[in-house]
């Protein structure tokens, strides 16, 4: 069984003692492949890990997951889980396993209460130390001073460009983006860079062992708080109490809901990159809402 695993985690085990027995394939994204690991010790004390992999594509995917989730674990409060890391190669992730439990009645608090926290770390601009990946798709987090800059030229315009070079976008949708792009300066107010999970979408949300709310594959980088909360409404969105709550301790702008749709763009777009012409109404019609 052990033939099965990279030998970098074969390697590992060995130095942790630890022997496999073992494997169950896990629900994971679209771009690396997920497994539960059973393993045993010398006086056969039972330890759980997971381990993601990826092959080909997705250079730095693995490095950037692991200091986002390093760089979340060192700023979270006790509120929410964030796993550990325990091994990152180029090609394989080792992490702790969070088994899951059943919410408690203060699930809603201790999310809002840590997301906001987290929004309360501020960063020296808008990006990262380095490039993120949401899904599979890279994020240029190279430093800009001014979030609307940042939203169009590192967000938005690459994913325009990728979408027009599939030929999922006619040319005339191009010009009607890049319209749209140039008037975010009038659209969005100035809002300071803060810690962002960077996909916290209800998938990327999951109920740890006591309880408790725990954070799983993010896309870190310093961004609007705004934004983050605008992606958590996605797909199902998370409980309206959440909502209340975070708003409640975290300093919104009144009409911050007014932006959702033009945050969200970003994401549609990345859908529209890497799973087709689907979202092509979701983005046309953002467009034009924000241009009439």
């Amino acid at each position: 069984m052990p033939d099965l695993l990279p030998q970098p985690i074969t390697q590992w085990m060995q130095r942790a003692d630890l022997r496999l027995v073992g494997i169950e394939s896990l629900t994971g994204g679209s771009v690396s492949q997920v497994q539960r690991l059973d393993l045993k010790s010398p006086d056969n004390t039972e330890l759980k890990l997971v381990l993601k992999q990826v092959y080909g594509a997705g250079q730095g995917l693995f490095a950037a997951e692991a200091e986002g989730l390093d760089v979340l674990r060192l700023q979270q409060s006790e509120a929410l889980l964030v796993p550990r890391v325990l091994l990152q190669t180029d090609n394989c992730l080792l992490l702790e396993y969070l088994r899951s439990g059943s919410p408690t009645t203060a699930f809603d608090q201790q999310l809002a209460t840590g997301l906001m926290l987290q929004h309360r770390q501020y960063g020296p601009g808008f990006g990262f130390s380095r490039d993120t990946f949401c899904g599979g798709t890279r994020q240029d987090n190279s430093w800009q001073q001014d979030g609307r800059d940042f939203f169009a030229e590192q967000r938005l315009q690459p994913l325009i460009s990728g979408c027009r070079n599939k030929g999922l976008l006619t040319s005339e949708e191009v010009r009607q983006l890049e319209r749209l792009t140039g008037c975010l300066h009038q659209l969005i107010p100035e809002q300071p860079a803060v810690l962002l999970h960077g996909d916290l979408w209800h998938g990327n949300l999951i109920c740890g062992p006591s309880g408790e709310p725990a954070l799983i594959d993010p896309a870190v980088y310093y961004g609007w708080a705004e934004a983050e909360l605008a992606m958590t409404l996605l797909f199902g969105g998370f409980s309206d109490r959440f909502y209340d709550l975070y708003a409640e301790q975290a300093d919104l702008l009144p009409d911050w809901q007014s932006r959702t749709d033009l945050y969200n763009l970003y994401h549609y777009l990345n859908h529209l990159l890497l799973f087709g012409e689907v979202y092509h109404r979701d983005v046309m019609g953002i467009v034009k809402y924000y241009s009439d």
